[in-house]
């Protein structure tokens, strides 16, 4: 019978963004052993999808009963700052312990996200792959799963077997690659020989031009990608990395493995990279001003019988490290009187803590961000009322939350003018209409949306807006698709598209 240990640490790290420490992961999911396998065979699970996948073809390869996993650790964070070193050294001691007690060991799974800093290194992700390698030792087959954010450095792709990264953004396809994880892992144990090469690119597409769907650059060069898989090629992932990590590992990445043909992996790898170069200028972001998203959210406010807009505040992406709560649109939509609009989810505990104090129905002066420190979170105050007041729990049917319970923790409605907010006390992106509609507001309904979200919101909110009716907003924020910005310190140099002149020769 198969042994195979399971672990993982998922952060995706914002350089710009308050560093994350141990309330960070378990408010967002820290599963140990036998949970970790309850979670991933459960009906509504709340674990990262990956395991629900990995398991889901193990059992269906061998039976439950037919193998045997060894759940250690599995650690993930909403998208934060840096991971603070103390945490992340007592995490690595429970990832050594667990597998020094595992025993013998036929592979090693790791569910990682990839795109993680700490305030002491900028490749945690690294040390978790080396630790894993040092302990099981260079013969053990160990898979990894990662974003197609992750940011590769020499230490994960000389520790793991296999790297697996998502080919869809909006990621509606975790639990496929957990599966394919399980099938790779299984055909190393069986005696395969894997052969790797990676080529990085100095591309930093910023995130609104990192979309996976028909027409769009990135997507398209995944698909190029996977129309060379054959009996020689095992797995193309290709990684847009993640910008705001801010490190020298960064750059869209081209990972070929072949079944025992290094020179094939070579080859392909600069061959797809060279694709990806060649397309550099569609990686350029396109985004409205301000003013002109709020005279279009008034027009549509004003008329009816126009199709109603959405409109992405990808700059305040919590699922980038945004904290979920500038008030920049959401001001100037109430200055300039916008009606029929719905915002959220707005991150904001001491908002809902006064929101219930009041209670349903009952009228306030709603004073926004009062206990919020990070830059761009400006404080707010207007005249509200409560609408309604939520646990904040549900179950999930849209997008990257289908099936999957959610707790956005204590959640309340307000009502300021015409615009309905939803409030939260845990901090996450807007992830489909469920997080409006779960909470009693009417999505078909409204006239305008404001989601703070970068680009996951879509496969969500797809069966009532066509991505010609999504406009994404320009203004400040932690995850300012606009590079620009922000002061940059380790970002290799220069980089396109935030260096115009960046230059590339594929290897000779």
């Amino acid at each position: 019978m198969k042994r195979i240990a399971i672990l993982g640490f998922a952060l995706e790290s914002n350089a710009f963004a308050p560093p994350c420490g141990r309330a960070d992961f378990e408010q967002r999911g820290y599963y140990r052993g036998a949970d970790i396998t309850a979670q991933a065979r459960a009906e509504h699970p709340a674990i990262y999808s990956g395991i629900c996948g990995f398991y889901a073809e193990m059992d269906r390869r061998h039976g439950p009963a037919g193998w045997q996993p060894v759940p250690i650790v599995h650690a993930a964070s909403q998208p934060a700052g840096p991971v603070e070193e103390g945490f992340f050294r007592e995490l690595l001691g429970e990832f050594e312990a667990g597998l020094q007690a595992a025993g013998r060991l036929d592979g090693v799974y790791v569910a990682e996200h990839g795109g993680a800093t700490a305030t002491h290194t900028h490749d945690p992700d690294g040390e978790v792959f080396a630790l894993v390698r040092r302990l099981v030792g260079p013969d053990v087959p160990v898979v990894a799963t990662l974003d197609l954010h992750a940011n590769v450095s020499d230490a994960m792709m000389n520790s793991v077997d296999i790297l697996v990264g998502y080919r869809t953004n909006p990621h509606v396809d975790i639990f496929e690659r957990g599966e394919e994880a399980a099938r790779l892992l299984e055909e190393l144990m069986a005696g395969t020989r894997a052969t790797a090469y990676r080529v990085r690119l100095p591309l930093v597409g910023p995130s609104v031009t990192l979309l996976t769907a028909e027409g769009h650059p990135y997507g398209d060069l995944i698909r190029l990608g996977q129309s060379r898989i054959d009996e020689r090629v095992m797995n193309v992932t290709i990684l847009a990395g993640f910008a705001f990590a801010d490190t020298p590992k960064n750059g869209m990445t081209v990972i070929v493995t072949t079944r025992d043909d290094p020179a094939l992996a070579r080859s392909l790898a600069i061959e797809l990279a060279s694709a990806g170069w060649n397309d550099r200028q569609r990686y350029v972001p396109r985004m409205i001003p301000l003013d002109e998203a709020v005279e279009q959210a008034r027009a549509v406010g004003a008329d009816p019988m126009a199709p109603s807009l959405l409109f992405a505040d990808p700059a305040d992406n919590p699922g980038g490290g945004g904290r979920g709560n500038t008030t920049y649109i959401l001001a100037a939509f109430l200055k300039a009187g916008v009606h029929g609009c719905i915002a959220g989810v707005f991150f904001d505990p001491a908002l809902v803590e006064q929101a219930r104090r009041a209670g349903e129905g009952a009228r306030f002066r709603a004073d926004l961000n009062t206990r919020e420190s990070a830059r761009f979170s400006e404080p707010l105050s207007w005249d509200a009322r409560v609408v309604h007041l939520h646990d904040g729990r549900f179950v999930g049917h849209h997008g990257m939350v289908e099936g999957k319970t959610v707790d956005l923790g204590p959640s309340a409605v307000i009502a300021l003018d015409g615009i309905t907010l939803v409030v939260i006390s845990k901090r996450q992106q807007c992830l489909s209409t469920d997080f409006f509609e779960a909470l009693g507001v009417d999505v078909a309904g409204a006239r305008s949306i404001v989601v703070k979200s970068r680009g996951h919101f879509r496969a969500g909110f797809q069966h009532l807006f066509p991505p010609e009716r999504i406009r994404e907003v320009d203004v400040p924020g932690l995850t300012s698709p606009n590079l620009a910005n922000f002061d940059w310190r380790g970002l290799p140099r220069p980089v396109f598209p935030l260096d115009p002149e960046a230059g590339w020769t594929p290897p000779a």
